[in-house]
């Protein structure tokens, strides 16, 4: 007695379910089952929205990756992720505009993500040797903080990193021009912080030999002491605080905490889209081109779902007709078309996502190994250039190719539906026989 008031509560329930929802229902489980009808044409469509997906995921964390090791090459070569500076100093670089340490560089060091901190001084002066004398920019840096970040130490082409007050190292231009060997001694002149002049006598013990040639020209690095001690300066000034983080991602994520840590009146944060703009144009130039490559793959995508759904409404004009016959109408066809277009799409991304989540993952952080000749290694290795392609999975990639394909399908599954406005139920089923 109690399971047939089961049944019939259960009866019931089903009669006074929307009729919609039923008919909806039906129209999803009828899409699904047609869908695997031809299995082999399914699964070609399926692979090719996946490996448009895979290539366009693939092809931005390869992108995004080298876009990031780049960015920390840089950093690490010379600007740092981030720099704090005097408010004027960027547009008057004069050497009055110092920044007061205080205990900036202590509050800093401790900021989640944040490797290595350090500051600088910075200066022009009149470098000579004999009776040579050229105008060289005057680095001065704490050797010892900087020589656990800095690449300078795998550009040296002779000589060794300088560790000691006295020491100085330079361009190899610069020293061809003034005929510096390592070893020789060096006379800066320049303006002190008061007026005054600012002379020091250095002994070189190391050339560098950098991928930019304004550098190799004119640079000079010098201890921070030294530059201290020739520029008037006191032990608590220097013109920048240099900010090194783990990786670009966590200078992202350190820049508005350590940003709350200056005063805005007196100080700036810049990030590394400020000391390298030249880096961020040429990151939105590839992008651009990145995504018109896209573009074209989607469109090529979307024509071929485009000819997949042709030939279904042609090899099953007749079940269309039979459909029609019993009373089904030509709105409920089209949305089981459309229906099978989003399914279509839904497994091609998934598919494309797994594998490039799997491709990205597998990889892990050693990276892809580049396509680089052997006698090549030491060049890249000299100018701290990685010989690995690293991965980085960009979400906004995913999201945008998920949603152009799954628009760009159902757009092309349009076309055919349209072609079931002329279908007469008699003459669809008599193409059968």
């Amino acid at each position: 007695m109690a399971n047939n008031q089961h049944i019939l509560i259960a009866g019931d329930e089903a009669r006074k379910r929307p009729k919609v929802d039923r008919l909806s229902l039906t129209i999803i489980s009828l899409a699904w089952r047609s869908l695997w009808r031809n299995k082999r044409r399914t699964w070609l469509t399926v692979a090719g929205v996946a490996f448009a997906v895979w290539l366009l995921i693939f092809g931005m964390a390869a992108q995004e990756g080298t876009f990031m090791t780049m960015v920390d090459n840089g950093a690490r070569m010379m600007t740092g992720h981030m720099q704090i500076q005097h408010v004027g100093y960027e547009e008057d670089p004069g050497i009055e505009n110092t920044v007061n340490l205080g205990n900036l560089i202590e509050s800093i060091r401790i900021v989640p993500g944040v490797d290595h901190v350090s500051a600088r001084a910075h200066g022009f002066a009149l470098v000579s040797q004999g009776e040579r004398s050229f105008g060289a920019q005057i680095l001065g840096v704490d050797p010892e903080a900087e020589g656990q970040w800095s690449t300078l130490k795998g550009m040296l082409a002779q000589g060794r990193y300088s560790s000691a007050p006295g020491e100085a190292m330079i361009g190899a231009t610069l020293a061809r021009n003034l005929a510096l060997d390592v070893g020789s001694e060096m006379i800066v002149l320049g303006t002190a912080l008061q007026g005054g002049v600012a002379a020091m006598s250095v002994q070189i013990s190391g050339i560098f030999d950098m991928t930019q040639p304004e550098l190799n020209r004119s640079l000079v690095v010098v201890h921070l002491d030294d530059f201290r001690e020739a520029w008037a300066m006191s032990r608590n000034e220097a013109h920048t605080i240099v900010v090194v983080t783990q990786d670009v991602a966590a200078s992202d994520r350190a820049l508005e905490i350590i940003r709350e840590k200056i005063d805005p009146n007196k100080q700036v944060l810049l990030g590394w889209r400020d000391l390298m703009p030249e880096v961020e144009q040429m990151m939105d130039m590839k992008s651009v081109s990145t995504e018109v490559i896209f573009l074209v793959l989607a469109i090529i995508v979307t024509f071929s779902v485009v000819n997949t759904f042709m030939m279904v409404v042609f090899e099953r004009t007749p079940e269309f007709g039979v459909l029609q016959a019993i009373g089904m109408q030509l709105k409920y066809l089209r949305w089981q078309l459309q229906i099978e277009a989003f399914m279509l799409s839904a497994l091609g991304i998934a598919v494309g996502f797994g594998l490039s989540w799997a491709l990205i993952l597998g990889v892990g952080d050693e990276g892809l190994p580049a396509p680089i000749p052997e006698d090549a290694e030491a060049f890249y290795a000299r100018f701290n250039m990685g010989t690995h392609i690293m991965l980085k999975f960009d979400w906004q990639a995913f999201r945008t190719a998920s949603w152009v394909f799954l628009i760009g399908i159902q757009l092309a599954a349009l076309l055919p539906g349209w072609r079931l406005r002329k279908l007469r139920p008699v003459d669809a089923i008599r193409q059968e026989t």
